[in-house]
């Protein structure tokens, strides 16, 4: 069995990938917004939708819904990745292929130690600090560009969906004449720049000389946050997509049995999760996660403390409940708050539940960015580095938990992104898109 109908069945009709398509691939896409009233050929739009991303679980986690989605409406979904990235699409149920034999994974995991377990995020200028992780994120899209693009052309996909970050995405989609498609991952960014130029003489050498930016977006950031995002730190509008679709976040965290205690009916304290992320590194020493407990220890509450596979940092006390692995979206059901680390999988988790956030970022990084968007929209508030201590985070949980203005806040988000396009509208706009590009509608 394949994952993959015979070559007639239910298909728009493929021409095989020649040197004159090859060469149309240093071009972008013909996509546009089609009207609803434009008629198509009677053949079935099923497309072929490859997905990649950086060798990050968190990276690959935002994509499930998509995927799934586009599984449900008939499509095909591949998922071409390394590192833990990997078994995580593995795990959520879809088809998988390694670009490489773990290289790729390797400047991705020292850039994320480093960030862990150094101070670079707080010495270095934020010029150099960005040079780096251009750096990092370059040297795997290098690493993984010739494996994705043998991926694409042995699968004649339809389209390449990528993330931001993950750069090789757009240089594999222009060097096939695919669609290339960057899915936003939160908080909406271009196709990470820094990092493509790091991967210019691939690309010239795979005849592509055109590759600033991808042909759609799916934008899943709520508007109100945009708009602080668009004045505080705004992007040149070329450097967009010609078609942007705005698309609903569904936080997807795996699955997981739910235990009895967490789908009982919530009495007595309210109840705080606490939350550093899927890395490993993020967890350091331990330090932090016992100022979190320290400082919640006067404020009458349960603490979820939710470490993945990080050490605990010793002996527990009794309001804090720790569990090493449950989706995130269902213990937020039942929290007042939750302190995280600024991570875009944390942070919209949080939104989409409506949930007050204490953040607690790292500098110059994306989560630094997260939590400045999360304060100017009212729904969170932070702590820097140099602040964090027990006192301080008992104070911040202290204000979260008794401020009506932060949960009319996270109440008016949540309602915001509920009513986005779901991603099974998202797929069917795209596929239709696609479709017309082909036949020149």
């Amino acid at each position: 069995m394949t994952d993959s109908p015979p070559r007639g069945a239910a298909r728009t009709k493929r021409t095989p990938t020649t040197a004159a398509s090859r060469k149309y691939s240093a071009h972008r896409t013909n996509i546009q917004p089609v009207a609803s009233t434009t008629t198509y050929p009677e053949v079935p739009i099923v497309m072929r939708f490859l997905l990649t991303t950086l060798p990050g679980t968190s990276h690959l986690l935002p994509l499930v819904p998509f995927a799934q989605a586009a599984l449900a409406a008939g499509h095909e979904v591949r998922v071409a990745c390394a590192g833990p990235a990997l078994p995580a699409a593995v795990a959520a149920g879809l088809h998988a292929l390694a670009v490489d034999d773990g290289a790729s994974a390797r400047p991705y995991d020292e850039i994320v130690r480093r960030i862990g377990e150094t101070d670079m995020t707080e010495k270095l200028p934020p010029a150099e600090l960005h040079a780096q992780f251009a750096a990092a994120f370059g040297e795997t899209g290098n690493l993984m560009l010739g494996g994705l693009v043998e991926a694409i052309r042995e699968w004649d996909a339809d389209a390449v969906v990528y993330t931001p970050m993950a750069v090789a995405g757009l240089v594999a989609a222009r060097a096939t004449g695919k669609t290339a498609i960057v899915h936003g991952l939160g908080t909406r960014w271009p196709t990470y720049g820094p990092a493509l130029a790091h991967l210019r003489s691939a690309a010239t050498d795979l005849g592509v000389t055109e590759y600033a930016e991808a042909d759609i977006e799916i934008d899943v950031s709520p508007p109100s946050l945009e708009a602080i995002h668009h004045r505080t730190t705004p992007a040149p509008t070329e450097t967009y997509a010609g078609l942007i679709e705005h698309m609903r976040y569904l936080p997807y965290n795996g699955g997981g049995e739910l235990p009895a205690w967490l789908r009982a009916p919530r009495t007595g304290r309210r109840r705080i999760a606490a939350t550093l992320g899927s890395l490993t590194a993020t967890y350091g020493d331990g330090t932090l996660l016992r100022h979190i407990i320290k400082g919640a220890a006067d404020l009458d509450v349960e603490v979820i403390l939710m470490t993945g596979d990080a050490t605990l940092p010793g002996p527990l006390p009794d309001y804090v409940r720790p569990v090493p692995w449950l989706p995130l979206r269902a213990v937020l059901e039942s929290c007042a708050a939750v302190v995280h680390h600024g991570g875009a999988g944390s942070m919209y988790a949080a939104l989409d539940a409506g949930v007050p956030q204490l953040v607690l970022p790292d500098r110059g990084t994306d989560s630094d960015t997260n939590a400045q968007l999360a304060v100017s929209r009212g729904v969170a508030l932070r702590l820097d580095t140099a602040q964090i201590a027990a006192t301080t985070i008992e104070q911040s949980l202290g204000a979260l938990l008794d401020s009506p203005s932060h949960r009319d806040a996270c109440a008016e988000v949540a309602q915001e992104m509920h009513g986005l396009p779901a991603p099974s509208t998202v797929v069917d706009r795209i596929s239709t898109a696609i479709a017309a590009a082909k036949v020149g509608v």
